[in-house]
């Protein structure tokens, strides 16, 4: 049969009429399927049946049998649709039959060319001597019966071997598609098809849109994945991103945008996949088809391809959401707890508590009362014995710990052998870990008290910051922190309670370092897999409600009270541990019935709460729903050693963390500091994009486009880099854009008439600025670092401008005058034609040489900034009197050895904070009339000046300030006087808060 160009009428049959298995009509499942249309039908024999189909149902989308599907493929081929709606054919099942079934898909589970392509032995001249139409035809004649794939995500053998076993002989029976789609008909349960597709994983990230797609349709996570219409807003795994897949193969975007390929993952399974590309961010699959191991297992057809090999093991399928990786990392984890048993065996640990000793690791506070930990014990005396190694080895102080031992059978009903100075209870039965933790909180000694699970491993201060975070703030009432599973990734980051009363572990299956991990915040709710509270608040509140018996209600529940307390609940990433969740022993009563009392007793709290969506995640992440959000822009993450006014942004971010908001910051050219080098220098509570640049931007703001209340610019050049995309996002949001606030740092036309006036060339300062501020209508307000810029940009059409310039705390040095040698010049430079590089050239040789004069062996200029790589400095480097430092983490040091700063800045513009710096550290500084005019000060008050046409009378300054110990006294202390009244750090809040609030109305 080669039935080509023949419409449906001519194709279709009733049973027993066709050898063709998809022209075969059937009148039962269509009855079934449409019985609002076809009621009237009821009775009727299957010719009518068939007769109103295509008279009525063709025109009303209906399918013919379940073999294809009228919507989906109307859907995946626009251009039949198109020529359906336009009365051409009177359905796309017709136009199919017309010659589209040789190369188009009849349903979203049969992929008609991948499967030609997959079986090369069905040539033409196969199908033609079997009297067949297409590989469809054939896939259901034999091929599914020969356990042949029809689509990459099903797999006859894995359905088959994820079927309960009663049935799995009927599917063989039937074929394991046929099988399938009888089931998806009947409203059956689903199961796995693919080991590509993590239906469970799917049914969780995508509750809502699988519920609100297609009413009344399939309610199968893998029919929801094939059939709707934004395919690549959906992931099918933990093991592939979208975003990730398309942001990094510019290729497989073009070609998905195209309508090549359905999504990022369609494109991989057909061409990255066998190409190694990375799935995810996460994953080197390049790194990992090298692999000795990988490539023998593949040599010996272990696996078709490296993805396959590492989304199972040799021998088996491997349970959701364990890769090998993590299967290893969880029997390492075992092992090693076995082996510190065996060391406990040999030396018991010792846990005692005697007093309240010193620790002046907390900056916080001089004396720290006894910890109580508190541990429910059932068994797994190997993982216990390594929680409490970590713990004796995380904490130098003394610990009132505190064991309930629940009924174990193993070694634990010995653990007194292994550890001395605890405080022991046995119960003969399994008691549950509430009871326990109430009863074991009643003999805590301490004003603090850690629930702590006995499968975790604490890393080094764990406690110790939690400790600091509690009393750091005496309205924080329970502090826990990042858990993370034994391969490393992130099993929660803090929880999320959504309206219904489910929940959600916050940043699952993120790497550890992902920007949005690590930032402290309040959450809903923290785990009491590590949860350290106060022991006071945890009597007033009587403890976890016992009638919560699984988690996580009843830790919902007492975080919910707590913060109904008036406390808070911190989230806290420098609070790290891993935790192994596979406990086979653990005993988890039905979630539903401590879900429904928890709703019922929340009912109140929870009705505030957005719904379980993937769009509210970053809503929900915050508990202060208070906090505005800020999107922080700049070029790069504004760490403090790298100067160039990213200290000052430094400063504002920091403010802005002081004032309770939200803060995220962008940088747009990335960033190239170490993870802990950035961590170091910014907020705990800020999240900080450093993985991002401006590639990554607009999906950025278009995942968060209803997100931030304000969008803050750093640098006018950055706004023009963001502009289109901010415009062109929320023309289309469903929220209007948030104001934005362009922070100047520094007009660049100043600086830019500077260097015209140095080379005497003409210069319209006013036209520089109209052109640098074009952008600047967006915003609702600009910020500039002086006055004197302030008004210059008024001067250009902008009447918001607010001012916000440098804050610094005062702290002088305390050398004298007559142990100081030297000058000290610091200042970044990020290029070789910078302000400060221009400077330092002209200084060194202009002035130096005057001051040498004068000086002579005792002339001494040390040179000490972040240089950017590819900047050199070697044309100093052989100088006699020049020492170069480079970057210095802390340059207290050299501001306590020298006698005086010099900023020999000719070029400039903002305001500078070198100056404000070496001042609050009490050195008197020498500099050009350029910056003093900038700060405003007076000259022989509170500074030096001269101007770059006069070498002589800088060199001068700078040897008098060296020679006289009365002028140099009298500097210091006007200029930290000056600083002390200009740096008030009410104002300088005052200053950001009006700068984000905007102009009165």
């Amino acid at each position: 049969m080669w039935p080509l160009n023949m419409s449906a009428r001519d194709c279709l049959r009733l049973p027993g009429a066709s050898a063709t298995a998809w022209a075969v009509f059937d009148a039962a499942w269509y009855r079934a399927s449409y019985a609002h249309d076809v009621a009237h039908l009821n009775g009727a024999p299957q010719a009518a049946v068939l007769a109103f189909y295509f008279e009525t149902g063709q025109s009303l989308g209906h399918s013919p049998n379940m073999l294809f599907d009228e919507t989906w493929h109307r859907q995946t081929y626009p251009a039949i649709a198109a020529l359906v709606l336009d009365g051409q054919f009177p359905s796309a099942f017709d136009a199919w039959c017309r010659g589209g079934a040789l190369e188009r898909s009849p349903h979203w589970a049969f992929d008609e060319l991948a499967y030609r392509r997959r079986y090369p032995d069905l040539t033409d001249a196969f199908l033609r001597r079997n009297r067949l139409v297409n590989g469809y035809d054939h896939y259901l004649w034999r091929g599914d019966a020969e356990d042949r794939s029809g689509h990459a995500l099903f797999d006859p053998v894995f359905y088959r071997a994820n079927l309960d076993p009663d049935k799995q002989d009927t599917a063989r029976a039937d074929g394991s598609f046929r099988h399938c789609l009888k089931t998806l008909s009947a409203g059956g349960n689903e199961v796995r098809t693919s080991i590509f597709f993590d239906l469970v994983w799917y049914r969780e990230r995508y509750p809502d849109a699988i519920a609100a797609h297609d009413p009344g349709g399939p309610r199968w996570a893998l029919a929801h994945y094939l059939r709707n219409d934004r395919p690549t807003d959906f992931d099918p795994s933990p093991m592939f991103s979208e975003r990730f897949y398309l942001d990094r193969n510019d290729d497989a975007a073009a070609l998905v945008a195209s309508g090549r390929f359905r999504n990022g993952f369609a494109h991989f399974l057909a061409v990255g996949l066998n190409e190694h590309r990375a799935p995810t961010a996460t994953i080197d699959l390049a790194a990992y088809a090298a692999r000795d191991d990988v490539r023998r297992d593949l040599k010996r057809g272990a696996a078709p391809d490296a993805f396959t090999h590492f989304l199972s093991s040799a021998s088996r399928p491997l349970p959701a959401h364990s890769p090998p990786e993590e299967a290893a990392s969880h029997a390492e984890f075992r092992r090693r707890a076995a082996v510190l048993a065996v060391g406990a065996g040999r030396r018991p640990l010792r846990f005692a508590h005697a007093g309240t000793p010193e620790l002046s690791v907390i900056p916080v506070l001089s004396v720290i009362p006894v910890l109580s930990v508190i541990m429910v014990l059932r068994d797994q005396f190997a993982l216990t014995m390594m929680t409490l190694a970590s713990l004796r080895a995380t904490f130098a102080g003394d610990i009132d710990l505190i064991l309930i031992d629940s009924g174990s059978s193993d070694e634990t009903r010995d653990i007194q052998r292994f550890v001395t100075g605890a405080t022991c209870f046995r119960f003969a039965e399994d008691i549950g870990p509430l009871p326990g933790r109430n009863a074991a909180l009643r003999c805590a000694a301490s004003d603090i008290v850690l629930y702590l699970d006995n499968h975790v491993e604490l890393a080094p201060d764990a406690i110790t910051a939690a400790l600091a975070r509690l009393h750091g703030d005496s309205k924080i009432g329970a502090v826990s922190g990042l858990i993370a599973r034994p391969d490393g990734m992130v099993a929660q980051a803090g929880q999320i309670l959504w309206r219904d009363g489910s929940t959600l572990a916050y940043g699952r299956d993120m790497p550890p370092l992902a920007p949005e991990v690590n930032f402290a915040r309040d959450a809903a709710f923290c785990s009491s897999l590590f949860l350290m509270a106060r022991r006071s608040l945890l009597n007033e509140l009587d403890g976890f409600d016992e009638d919560l018996v699984a988690a996580p209600y009843a830790d919902a529940d007492l975080c919910l009270r707590i913060r109904g307390a008036g406390y808070r609940v911190v989230y806290d990433p420098a609070v790290n541990l891993r935790h192994l969740d596979d406990d086979p022993s653990t005993n988890h009563p039905a979630p539903d019935i401590a879900r429904d009392a928890f709703t019922r007793k929340h009912a109140a709290f929870l009705a505030g709460l957005p719904s379980p969506t993937p769009g509210r995640l970053l809503w929900a992440r915050l508990a202060d729903t208070t906090a505005k959000r800020v999107l922080f822009i700049e070029d790069t993450v504004p760490l403090r050693m790298i100067g160039s006014g990213f200290v000052r942004s430094n400063d504002i971010l920091r403010t802005m963390a002081a004032l309770g908001h939200a803060v995220t910051v962008y940088p747009l050219n990335g960033c190239e500091a170490d993870p802990a080098h950035i961590y170091a220098d910014m907020p705990d509570t800020v999240e900080v994009m450093y993985d991002r640049t401006a590639e990554d931007f607009e999906a950025f703001l278009t995942e968060r486009s209803d997100y931030y209340d304000l969008i803050w610019v750093a640098r006018t050049h950055n706004l023009a880099t963001v502009r289109a995309t901010v415009e062109r996002i929320f023309a289309t949001a469903a929220t209007p854009s948030p104001p934005l606030v362009l922070d100047t740092e520094a007009i660049a036309a100043v600086r830019e008439a500077g260097q015209a006036a140095l080379n005497k060339i003409p210069f319209d300062v006013d036209a520089a600025i109209r052109r640098e501020l074009r952008d600047a209508s967006l915003c609702r307000t600009i910020v500039t670092v002086n006055a004197a810029e302030a008004e210059l940009a008024r001067r250009a059409g902008h009447p918001n401008v607010a001012v916000i310039g440098h804050t610094r705390a005062l702290s002088p040095t305390s050398r004298p005058f007559a142990e100081r040698s030297g000058m000290l010049f610091v200042g970044a430079i990020h290029r070789m034609d910078s302000p400060n590089y221009d400077s330092l050239c002209w200084f060194i040789d202009e002035v130096l040489p005057l001051v040498e004069r004068a000086l002579g062996w005792r002339t001494r200029l040390t040179v000490a900034g972040f240089t950017r790589p590819g900047v050199s400095l070697a044309r100093f480097e052989r100088h006699p009197r020049v020492t170069l430092r480079g970057a210095v983490t802390d340059l207290t040091p050299l501001y306590n050895a020298h006698h005086v700063f010099v900023a020999p800045t000719r070029i400039g513009a903002g305001m500078p904070y070198k100056i404000y710096e070496a001042a609050s550290f009490g050195v008197p500084v020498v500099a050009t009339d350029l910056l003093r005019h900038q700060m405003g000060w007076i000259d022989g008050r509170e500074i030096l000046s001269a101007s770059p046409d006069d070498p002589g009378l800088m060199a001068g300054h700078l040897v008098a300030a060296q020679r006289d110990e009365t002028l140099w006294h009298g500097l210091r202390q006007a200029a930290l006087d000056r600083l002390g009244r200009d740096n008030n750090d009410q104002e300088y809040r005052a200053a950001v808060a009006n700068a984000m609030r905007g102009p009165n109305p």
